[in-house]
């Protein structure tokens, strides 16, 4: 097998064309599961580019996903937020106006900063697998198969976590591209194996997820530039 390793804080997969074929284990994937949902644990620039009154309004908007206000459960407990502030109703306009000029409004979900998001949060992101089966690989135990792929990916998980860390989501996308060392594969056979990991790696406590086998796919990426953001594994 040969897999292309990416660590990603940021991972949209979906097919070019939809589509309901058989060999579509379980569709496209994304991570975070919905936009701003990372926000929770992300610490934005609450000094407000130097302006304390900005800042601290940013901050009462830490854990409140920005992406989309208009349709947000949420309401504004004006109230609150004059005496938090000390000032009219007018001037918090004023200040959300001078904040979303600066364009931190409209940027204080995941679209932020990736690098800041990813030092600050718990959740350490996501790993995103393309995997290439080779024809050697079908005439492999396929216990063995299943683990030697499971302890690539603790490995990498192991090198990107600390202490208190977690990283839960795992993206197995089919690639018969990365397989250039045999004759290719017939793709039945291919997905039954792709097939093994998931449950495997869901065995070892990861969100796994086996994407679309077969169809044009687009795919946004954004991983920090450390040296274990993209990895190449023969296993």
């Amino acid at each position: 097998m040969i897999l292309h390793i990416y660590h990603c804080n940021l991972a949209v997969i979906r097919d070019y064309h939809g589509s309901q074929g058989r060999n579509r284990p379980d569709g496209t994937g994304r991570f975070p599961e919905s936009p701003g949902k990372a926000d929770v644990e992300f610490f934005p620039p609450t000094n407000g580019f130097g302006d304390p009154q900005i800042g601290e309004l940013l901050e009462m908007f830490r854990t409140i996903d920005l992406a989309d206000l208009t349709h947000s459960p949420l309401r504004w407990n004006w109230k609150y937020i004059e005496n938090t502030l000390g000032c009219t109703r007018q001037d918090v306009h004023r200040l959300l106006e001078e904040a979303d000029s600066k364009g931190l409004l409209r940027g204080l979900t995941i679209d932020y900063d990736h690098e800041q998001w990813m030092r600050y949060s718990r959740e350490k992101g996501c790993l995103v697998v393309m995997t290439g089966i080779e024809k050697s690989d079908l005439a492999r135990d396929p216990d063995e198969r299943v683990r030697a792929y499971c302890d690539a990916i603790d490995e990498v998980k192991r090198d990107v976590t600390g202490a208190g860390h977690v990283l839960r989501h795992v993206f197995v996308v089919p690639n018969g591209h990365l397989a250039p060392r045999s004759k290719p594969v017939d793709w039945e056979e291919a997905l039954a194996v792709l097939k093994t990991f998931p449950p495997a790696l869901k065995r070892r406590r990861y969100r796994a997820q086996l994407n679309s086998y077969g169809y044009p796919k687009l795919i946004e990426l954004a991983m920090n530039a450390h040296k274990r953001g993209y990895l190449l594994r023969a296993v």
